[in-house]
């Protein structure tokens, strides 16, 4: 045998030996008994809990088993920990120091039973305070005894727990909470529960990793956690987990009815109990949540992310929001600020921000129903705000005390244009102002000054002020509908369409408004209004226009009206006034179809009064009344001029000129009741009668041609002569029917027989003045005193006389 082989055989006799050594230490040092006697002094001492201890086996490479541990609640009898099995690693070295060092400690399958009382305290909460005054009264000791010798004994144990190791395997844990209701506890499982600690001590950090399913959902955890001062430092990942099982517990601060969401998590929560922090990101998927203030816009299949940094600080009851960012479906929110008395009666002081909000994509995100009839306006543009909330729940129209609100090209289309805002509006407490506030219109710009006030106390106060340097009016009367071709629509028959449909009203609108439009230049086609002022007020459901203003086509017009919202159809009232208008520019603007028909300068009055919004109603109810004016006047129009120059055989005229066109008019049963007078040199016109709203002519022409016309119609005067009024001009009577795009002009039938009668009358006179002059000169003559004679009275012609002019009415 060589010397190598010699060592090699001493080092295996030595290692024979001692594991022999270590078998047989093992056997004398570990046993049941003494294992028992140093575990449960241990626990009585440590954390005062009764403990009972099943079967132990003792194995040198398997360990300590310990078979059917039981940890008992602070009342002795109700169960905190139960495990089939628990094992115990102990290190081989110290056995041959008479120490048996055990680092690490497995449980299989532990049962754990967590109970949260009605005040508060937990099951183990006497556990973490003995711990801690047990710690503090050892240091103080140690303290004031330093280099104090070890109890009695105390050296003497051969068993010493060093637990380097914790594994926990295949856990059950069930938390019963009595807080909200301590008859019927609310429960709560986490099963599968996989726990591993490395390093444990009382005062250190442990590091803990944590593998559970959460009524049924995955959840991990992975950090450190200290015992003695208790804190904790995790990452925390969570999934799909059913939030409904917890609502009890925020069910109070719920603003509705929750049917359903998945809650996901990816964070970290660091700090004690006195102040714990949460920090990482946050995900509710398939929410289903059915608001109080809008039960029927429910929020169905939503997903709402939320990235947080909170702070907890229980001693203060205070809840810090770092930072806490939304994104709703798309939509985005930022809240910042604290939540004092956040576990008892929550009262906040929180800034909220909306970040760019794209307006269409909010209208997508959000439910349908919700928004109703929004969604056909097409919204588009972006916004950004900023509001300030404090105060309680208790009393929520008061919790917003401040919004801002920035516009960038906000749109919506209405009444078929799309009118678009930017700037700001500020809210403070119940008063909103605007700042810089521009409505853009096609190539139209505008500045609106707003105010309002009792935001939240009707009738909401409000002024706006809308001003314009240069506004182009075709765009916005064409969006709708023009006048001119609000006239076609009505005698095209229209109006038996609009007569079936709802009328409008009655409103109820809680707004006390004011304000003014002032334009400086505004356009209509070739029509340029300089100055228009209008002053509005919108007070009880009534709208008044104080006033209306403006300089066009050579004048000026004045108007005030009136609507009563609160009446069916409502009902209104309007004054109109013109002073010195061109006719022409105004026709041709709003009536491009009477363009150069009647030109002259125009003074108008004219009161309206009327009831309903649609064209049926309407003209069934309209009524008023006014006088007219225009003078140096020219009529023109080719259907009248044309029709009644065939009429009277006038081939040449080709329009009317005058001095006065006079009338004075009433609006009675959907009809306008004419009386006026054209006055010329050449002709008296006097059209009587009554004109449709839907443009229908139903008028008598007593029309007077001056002795020069009636010249040329008859050279001889053999007929017109028997026309001739007291002046000396020839008289027809005429009447225009049709409509005003189609004028009839015919002889007026009763106006025939008076002339006629009339005519007779004067030709049976002529010809008896020729019967009797022969024998009135041959009559004898009477001499009277102072030589005048009197012609004799004949009996028989003077009662043919009278009988003529009580037949004929001459």
């Amino acid at each position: 045998m060589n010397k190598g082989l010699k060592i090699l055989s001493g080092i295996g006799a030595v290692l024979i030996l001692l594991i022999i050594a270590l078998i047989v230490l093992a056997t004398v040092l570990i046993t049941p008994e003494r294992v028992k006697e140093t575990i449960l002094p241990l626990a009585e001492e440590n954390i005062h809990r009764k403990i009972e201890l099943g079967n132990i086996e003792v194995s040198l490479l398997s360990g300590i088993e310990i078979h059917g541990l039981k940890l008992y609640e602070k009342n002795g009898q109700d169960l905190f920990v139960s495990t089939d099995l628990v094992k115990l690693k102990y290190q081989l070295l110290p056995l041959l120091a008479m120490k048996v060092v055990v680092d690490e400690i497995r449980l299989e399958k532990p049962s754990i039973r967590v109970v949260r009382y009605k005040d508060g305290q937990f099951n183990y909460s006497d556990l973490i305070k003995g711990a801690d005054s047990e710690t503090a009264s050892k240091n103080t000791q140690a303290q004031a005894t330093p280099g104090s010798e070890p109890k009695n004994g105390e050296s003497d144990l051969p068993l010493s727990l060093l637990v380097a190791s914790l594994l926990l395997q295949d856990g059950h844990l069930v938390f019963h909470d009595h807080v909200l209701n301590d008859k019927a506890p609310y429960r709560f499982e986490i099963s599968g529960l996989q726990v591993a600690a490395q390093g444990v001590s009382l005062t250190g950090k442990i590091p803990l990793s944590v593998q559970c399913q959460l009524n049924e959902s995955p959840l991990t955890l992975d950090g450190h956690i200290n015992l003695q001062p208790f804190g904790v430092d995790f990452d925390i990942a969570m999934k799909d987990l059913d939030v409904v099982a917890f609502s009890p517990y925020f069910k109070e601060s719920l603003p509705g009815n929750l049917g359903g969401a998945k809650l996901s998590l990816k964070s970290n929560l660091l700090g004690t109990f006195e102040a714990l922090g949460l920090k990482g990101s946050v995900s509710l998927a398939d929410l289903d949540l059915i608001l109080d203030t809008m039960p029927e816009a429910p929020l169905e299949n939503a997903e709402v992310n939320v990235d947080l940094d909170l702070l907890l600080d229980h001693k203060k009851d205070l809840l810090r929001i770092q930072s806490f960012d939304l994104d709703f479906n798309g939509i985005k929110l930022g809240v910042v600020g604290e939540v004092d008395s956040v576990l008892t009666r929550p009262i906040l002081k929180l800034t909220l921000s909306v970040p760019d909000l794209k307006i269409r994509q909010a209208i997508d995100a959000v439910p349908q129903s919700l928004i109703g009839e929004v969604s056909s306006l097409d919204p588009a543009g972006s916004l950004s705000a900023e509001a300030s909330l404090a105060g309680s729940f208790d009393n929520p129209q008061s919790l917003l005390k401040s919004v801002q609100v920035d516009l960038e090209d906000v749109q919506a289309t209405a009444g078929g244009q799309r009118p678009a805002f930017s700037g700001r509006l500020l809210l403070s407490g119940d008063r909103l102002n605007s700042e810089g506030l521009q409505v853009r219109l096609g190539d139209n710009n505008a500045d609106i000054k707003l105010t309002a006030s009792r935001l939240f106390t009707p009738p909401v106060v409000v002024t706006a002020d809308i001003t314009s340097k240069r506004f182009l009016l075709e765009p916005l009367l064409l969006g709708s509908a023009s006048p001119g071709a609000a006239a076609e629509e009505v005698t095209t028959g229209s109006n038996q369409e609009q007569g079936s449909k709802e009328e409008l009203g009655p409103f109820d609108i809680p707004v006390h408004a004011t304000g003014s439009i002032s334009v400086a230049e505004a356009l209509w086609k070739d029509l340029t209004i300089r100055d228009f002022i209008a002053r509005y007020e919108l007070k009880d459901n009534i709208f008044k226009l104080s006033q209306m203003d403006g300089n066009v086509a050579g004048g000026s017009f004045s108007s005030t009206a009136s609507v009563d919202l609160r009446k069916k159809g409502l009902a209104y009232s309007a004054n109109l006034g013109l002073n010195s208008v061109q006719a022409d520019p105004l026709l041709t603007a709003f009536l491009p179809k009477a363009a150069g028909s009647l030109l002259g300068a125009m003074n108008l009055s004219f009161d309206l009064d009327g009831r309903g919004s649609q064209w049926k109603t309407l003209s069934r109810n309209l009524s008023g009344a006014g006088d007219m004016l225009v003078s140096d006047g020219r009529l023109a129009s080719p259907g009248l001029v044309k029709g009644f120059s065939s009429v009277v055989q006038l081939s040449d005229l080709k329009d009317i000129q005058f001095e006065n066109f006079k009338a004075q008019f009433k609006v009675v049963d959907g009809k306008v009741q004419l009386d006026s007078q054209i006055i010329s040199k050449l002709l008296k016109l006097s059209p009587k009668g009554t004109v449709g709203l839907d443009g229908s002519l139903d008028l008598g022409l007593d029309t007077r041609l001056s002795p020069e016309l009636s010249a040329r119609l008859d050279k001889g005067g053999s007929v017109t002569r028997y026309l001739e009024d007291q002046d000396g001009w020839t008289q027809l009577p005429l009447l225009l029917k049709g409509d005003l795009s189609s004028p009839r002009f015919g002889l007026d039938p009763k106006g025939i027989n008076r002339q006629a009668s009339k005519a007779l009358g004067q030709e049976l006179n002529r010809q008896l003045d020729k019967l009797f002059k022969s024998k009135d000169s041959n009559s004898t003559t009477e001499a009277q005193p102072g030589g005048e004679t009197e012609p004799a009275l004949d009996p028989g012609r003077k009662l043919l006389q009278d009988s003529l002019q009580k037949l004929f009415g001459n």
